[in-house]
C-alpha cells in the first residue's frame, strides 16, 4: 500500500470512527501550533460542506472532499491564532451579523436556518466558527496589509491603456475555485485534491457553495465570482482552456503560479470598447413583467407587445401607452450608460436607430419595447480611473494576503495525525 493509500484508509477509519463515541470523536485530526483540531471538528465541518454544496452524504463524498476541509480548519486555525496574537477580537454581534447575512441570501431567518441544519444533523456552532475565522482573517488584512498598499499614477495610467487595447476581445463571466500549491512538495497531492473537486462538482454539487467551503481565493466569501474577466488579464495558461467552455460548463483544473483552478464559465461575450461602454442613450420603454414564466406565456407576453407598436411612433407616444397601461417601470426612462444595461439589450440598443421602436426584447425583468429617444458621447476619459485604482488595489490586497498565510504555514509546526 503506498503512503497516499495508508493516508486515507487511516481517514477514513477516523472518520467513521468519530460517529461511534466520544472518546473517537475527541481523536486528534490535526496539531496546529498550540491548538488542535479534531476527529470531530472535521467530521461536523464535512456534514457542513456537503449540506451547503447539496453533496450527497456518503463515503466517496467525505474521502474526495476530506482534504481540502481539514487544510481549511488547519488554516483557520492560523488565521484565528494570528488575531488573537495582533489582540484583534471578533464580537459574538460579529458573527450573529454574518449569521444573519447568510440566512436572509437564503431567504430564511436565523431560526429556520438553526433548525433546517439541524435536521441535518449540523451544529450551528461549526458555522460560528468558521465565520468567525473569516472575519479574524479580514480584521488582520485591514490591519497589517491593506494600509500599506497604494497604486502610483504610471501603474493606472498602464492599467487604463491595457484596458482601451482590450476592446472587442472576449471576456468571460466567472466563478472560480482555488487550490493553492506553494511547496513544490504539495504538487502532486493538491493535484489530486482537485481532481477529487472536479468529480464532485460533476455530479452536481454547488460551485457557489463548494467555493464558500473551500476555495482559498479571496472570491470565496462571494462564492468564487469574479464578474466579468477580460480574457486578456487571463493568464495565457488559463485562457486557453476557458476558450473551449460553454455556459455552465466547469473547467478541469488548471495549474498557474498559485496553484490549481477550477472555473465555472457562466457566460461570455466580446467586450463592447471602454467609448462604447460610456455612450449615453435616453431611453423610452413599456415593460411586461415575466421575471418568471413558461414559454408559452412569453410567447403571449411577446404578441401584446407586438401588438402595440404601431402605436409608439416616438418617444412622448411610448410615455403615453405607458401611462394608460399602468404599466411598472415604463415610460421615460432618462440618461442611461449602455455599459449599464444586460447585454442582450445593450446590444440591441447600440444598433437600434433613434425614434424607432425595437421589436419585443426578452431582459431580466421581462418582455421590452425599447426606444433610444437621444443618444449622446459624454467628453473625458472613457475610462473609470476610481474604478480601476480600487480594482488593482484589491488585487494587491489579495495576493499580499496569500503570501501573508502562506509564511504563516511555512513558519508553523502541524502535525497531520490522520
Amino acid at each position: 500500500m503506498t503512503a497516499v493509500s495508508r493516508f486515507w484508509a487511516a481517514l477514513w477509519l477516523c472518520l467513521i470512527a468519530a460517529t461511534s463515541g466520544h472518546a473517537a470523536d475527541m481523536r486528534i485530526a490535526a496539531v496546529v501550533n498550540d491548538d488542535v483540531i479534531s476527529v470531530k471538528d472535521l467530521s461536523e465541518r464535512l456534514r457542513l460542506v456537503m449540506l451547503t454544496s447539496q453533496i450527497p452524504d456518503s463515503e466517496e463524498a467525505r474521502a474526495r472532499l476530506a482534504p481540502q476541509v481539514l487544510r481549511g480548519l488547519i488554516e483557520e486555525t492560523l488565521q484565528v491564532a494570528e488575531a488573537k496574537r495582533l489582540s484583534l477580537d471578533v464580537s459574538q454581534a460579529e458573527v450573529d451579523q454574518a449569521l444573519a447575512s447568510i440566512a436572509e441570501r437564503n431567504k430564511m431567518s436565523v431560526p429556520q436556518m438553526q433548525e433546517f441544519m439541524a435536521k441535518n444533523q449540523v451544529d450551528l456552532k461549526t458555522l460560528q466558527d468558521q465565520l468567525r475565522a473569516q472575519i479574524a482573517w479580514l480584521k488582520v488584512v485591514a490591519r497589517e496589509i491593506r494600509p500599506k498598499v497604494t497604486v502610483s499614477v504610471d501603474q493606472l495610467d498602464l492599467a487604463v491603456q491595457e484596458a482601451r487595447g482590450s476592446q472587442g476581445q472576449p471576456e468571460y463571466l466567472l466563478s472560480e475555485i482555488v487550490l493553492p500549491a506553494d511547496n513544490p512538495g504539495q504538487e502532486a497531492t493538491v493535484a489530486k485534491d482537485a481532481g477529487r473537486l472536479y468529480q464532485t462538482l460533476r455530479e452536481g454539487a454547488s460551485f457557489e457553495a463548494l467555493a464558500r467551503q473551500v476555495s482559498a481565493a479571496a472570491s470565496a466569501s462571494n462564492g468564487g465570482d469574479l464578474g466579468w474577466v477580460k480574457g486578456s488579464s487571463i493568464p495565457p495558461e488559463l485562457v486557453g482552456a476557458l476558450e473551449r467552455l460553454r455556459p455552465g460548463e466547469v473547467s478541469e483544473p488548471l495549474r498557474s503560479s498559485v496553484g490549481f483552478h477550477l472555473f465555472l464559465v457562466r457566460d461570455r461575450r466580446i467586450g463592447q470598447s471602454t467609448k462604447a461602454r460610456s455612450d449615453e442613450v435616453r431611453l423610452a420603454q413599456i415593460l411586461f413583467p415575466a421575471e418568471v414564466a413558461s414559454a408559452s406565456e412569453l410567447a403571449a407576453l411577446g404578441e401584446k407587445a407586438n401588438g402595440l407598436r404601431d402605436r409608439l411612433s416616438d418617444c412622448g407616444a411610448v410615455a403615453q401607452v405607458a401611462a394608460e397601461l399602468d404599466a411598472p417601470a415604463s415610460g421615460d426612462l432618462g440618461w442611461l450608460k449602455l455599459g449599464d444595461l444586460p447585454a442582450g439589450l445593450s446590444e440591441a440598443v447600440a444598433t437600434l436607430p433613434a425614434g424607432e421602436i425595437s421589436q419585443p426584447l426578452r431582459g431580466p425583468a421581462g418582455i421590452h419595447l425599447l426606444m433610444v429617444c437621444e443618444r449622446r458621447t459624454p467628453d473625458g476619459p472613457a475610462v473609470d480611473r476610481e474604478q480601476l485604482t480600487k480594482r488593482l488595489e484589491q488585487e494587491r490586497i489579495e495576493r499580499l494576503a496569500r503570501r501573508y498565510l502562506r509564511d504563516l504555514r511555512k513558519d508553523a509546526f502541524v502535525d497531520v495525525r490522520l
